[in-house]
């Protein structure tokens, strides 16, 4: 087993972070790890620090990496206000690509992680449960283009592809704020502070729809599934908890999580919402004995309004997972009680 070796990219971020935890505690890979910065628990591990918008970095790098055997693509190119624009998000999969691909003469298999956006979940109601055969969507999407340029250098090649979908991935993560629970739990905390209940912040309709999400230790565990699985090689997976949840249906455990109450629907741009609220989270900080004053660090206000403006259901089939092999389930509920207290215990959210 330890004659593979993988490279994790992106391994920083939530996504990455997880999944480099979950293959250290395997034992049973041999990892590097390349982002702008280093992931917060390292372990030993060795790190590269590369800009993938800069194809001379990317080149730079490449020497140091003619042993891998397996790529693990988590990394995004995200602009302010969670925009994420179809062009470098294209250019960081081709400059790792077209420097490793020359050097890594033991490469068997490269791995995306993409996401329901692959079916439009951002632009509006769209066919559900998503399934991986449903074809795609007219107009430019940054995942077609990752897919379609690793596609195209893997024609007539030894290694093979695979590419996971999970939705609004959710675990714990120091430094990534895009981030479902933790960005949550400081919208609750603020609201606490300053005397109001734990208002829904989207539309009605988006408090009604059904959803589905993804605990990051399940979609680490089906990342190393896909990538040793033989069947997996070239094909696509939705990668979700199992069941499904309606925001409406589990606002009240979450509020009493917090100790607050549940609460109204209140639509509101938290980006805008939060705009005098500034002062509010240094003082948490210091009440609570927080590990940072800055709210940055925990939530991203942008990602936020994201996440409750979909007024449609966002739900995804994961019976191709089933049938490949693949069968894990989470319940949701518990699952977002489980991580808000991990945050809590680590004084990264009061």
């Amino acid at each position: 087993m330890k004659s593979r070796k993988a490279l994790v990219v992106g391994a920083s971020g939530l996504v990455g972070g997880n999944f480099l935890k979950h293959l250290i505690s395997t034992k049973n890979w041999n990892i590097v790890t390349l982002s702008r910065r280093p992931p917060a628990d390292l372990a030993g591990t060795p790190h590269l620090a590369v800009d993938l918008l800069d194809p001379q970095q990317c080149q730079k790098a490449a020497p140091t990496l003619t042993d891998i055997t397996h790529v693990f693509y988590c990394a995004r190119a995200v602009a302010t206000n969670y925009q994420i624009s179809v062009d470098p998000n294209r250019q960081i999969v081709e400059n790792l690509m077209d420097a490793l691909l020359p050097v890594a003469e033991k490469l068997e298999y490269v791995q995306i992680i993409h996401g329901m956006k692959w079916y439009g979940s951002n632009l509006g109601p769209y066919a559900t449960p998503a399934k991986e055969s449903d074809p795609r969507l007219p107009g430019r999407n940054f995942y077609y283009e990752q897919l379609d340029a690793i596609i195209n250098r893997q024609r007539n090649q030894k290694w093979s592809w695979s590419t996971l979908r999970p939705h609004f991935v959710c675990g714990l993560a120091v430094g990534s704020p895009s981030n479902v629970l933790s960005t949550l739990g400081a919208y609750a905390a603020i609201l606490k502070q300053i005397g109001q209940p734990l208002d829904f912040p989207g539309l009605q309709g988006a408090f009604d729809a059904k959803m589905n999400i993804t605990d990051v230790r399940l979609l680490a565990r089906a990342m190393e599934w896909a990538a040793t699985e033989p069947r997996c090689a070239n094909e696509a997976f939705n990668v979700v908890n199992g069941d499904t949840f309606r925001w409406r249906d589990v606002w009240p455990t979450l509020a009493d999580h917090f100790g607050m109450a549940a609460g109204t629907v209140r639509p509101r741009r938290l980006r805008e919402f939060m705009v005098d609220k500034e002062d509010v989270w240094p003082a948490l900080a210091k009440k609570h004995g927080l590990r940072s004053a800055n709210v940055a660090d925990i939530a991203d206000w942008a990602f936020a309004d994201v996440l409750f403006e979909g007024a449609w259901d966002q739900t995804a089939s994961m019976d191709k997972a089933y049938q490949y092999g693949f069968t894990e389930t989470i319940d949701t509920k518990s699952m977002m009680l489980d991580i808000l207290g991990q945050y809590r215990n680590l004084k990264l959210l009061p």
